[in-house]
């Protein structure tokens, strides 16, 4: 049996801890760093306590959204969840929606390859409700075996990684990084290219300052310290890291540090059991495909799974239709 239960804003301190390794993104603190006053969580709680679905939810223009700044939040749940459960929580979270007076869920999913089995499960439900998918991307990863990352590049991405080793530049974690030197990298390589960093810079300067473990700063570095390219990764599940934030140096942009750099990611994820390196949806500023970035991550190797965000708007009644 499950208790169907909505914790409001503020979260308490204390929540059911998921049956599963959960997403960082619904860690409460990530959740609360979102919205203090307008989140709340819905939970289907087993007999032991802990959660085996949940959904965070925000409002943002009359409608119930998740994420609210997150890259996704959706529907978490455990691998082998029965579908009448998962219809149970769906008519759950529909009703907190109601209750808050909203017209509307919007719910911005995790790439598919995060967890194939669970994003089928829920899709099928979801459009079987009368959900519209509002938004679908092309979302890129590097599956990590025991494989080299090298074997799985194409032969001109191979000649590029070459070519950085012969100039000396050496790619390595960065575990004590000087903030200031990473946001201030960070900020002048995107405003170059035209574009802000997606998080806010205090945002940023708190996660890589409080969560070290989760936010992992690596680097691509000439023999006299001097940065090629950064990025922060994330935790996102115990066997997911995302390449959140790379950004390079112009100077060295024809040496393709970038290359170097999503080498020493995947080498890092095979030391330490992630089993996938997420490298994000190829989109500008308006989100429109970047197809230049798309044929860079094919020629790294990388496989592609979609990325969806699916509504459900009320129309003339007081129910979600």
């Amino acid at each position: 049996m499950h208790q169907f239960v909505t914790y409001p804003s503020p979260l308490p301190a204390s929540l059911p801890p998921f049956s599963e390794a959960g997403f960082l993104v619904n860690q409460p603190a990530q959740l609360m760093a979102q919205s203090k006053e307008d989140c709340w969580l819905v939970c289907a709680v087993n007999e032991q306590g802990m959660a085996d679905i949940r959904c965070a939810l925000f409002s943002d223009n009359n409608l119930a959204i998740s994420p609210l700044r997150h890259s996704f939040g959706s529907v978490e749940f455990i691998n082998n969840l029965p579908d009448d459960l998962l219809t149970d929580f769906l008519d759950a979270l529909e009703q907190a929606v109601r209750r808050a007076g909203l017209m509307g869920l919007r719910l911005v999913h995790y790439p598919r390859a995060y967890a194939p089995r669970q994003t089928d499960q829920l899709l099928r439900q979801l459009i079987d409700r009368g959900y519209r998918v509002v938004d679908e991307q092309c979302n890129f990863h590097l599956e990590i075996s025991g494989k080299s990352f090298r074997e799985g590049l194409h032969s001109s991405a191979r000649r590029r990684l070459a070519k950085s080793q012969r100039a000396d530049l050496v790619a390595r974690h960065w575990p004590t990084p000087d903030i200031d030197r990473v946001v201030s990298f960070l900020e002048a390589s995107r405003r170059a290219q035209g574009y802000a960093l997606t998080m806010p810079t205090d945002a940023l300067r708190h996660w890589l300052s409080t969560a070290p473990e989760d936010y992992l700063v690596f680097g691509v570095f000439d023999q006299d310290d001097t940065p090629a390219a950064l990025t922060v990764a994330v935790r996102m599940r115990t066997d997911i890291l995302y390449n959140f934030l790379p950004a390079d140096n112009a100077d060295y942009r024809p040496l393709s540090p970038a290359i170097l750099l999503t080498e020493c990611l995947y080498h890092y994820c095979q030391q330490h059991q992630f089993r996938l390196l997420d490298l994000g949806i190829c989109v500008d500023e308006n989100r429109n495909p970047k197809p230049d970035l798309m044929r860079f991550k094919r020629n790294l190797g990388a496989e592609e799974s979609e990325k969806v965000t699916l509504e459900k708007v009320e129309q003339r009644t007081n129910e979600i239709t």
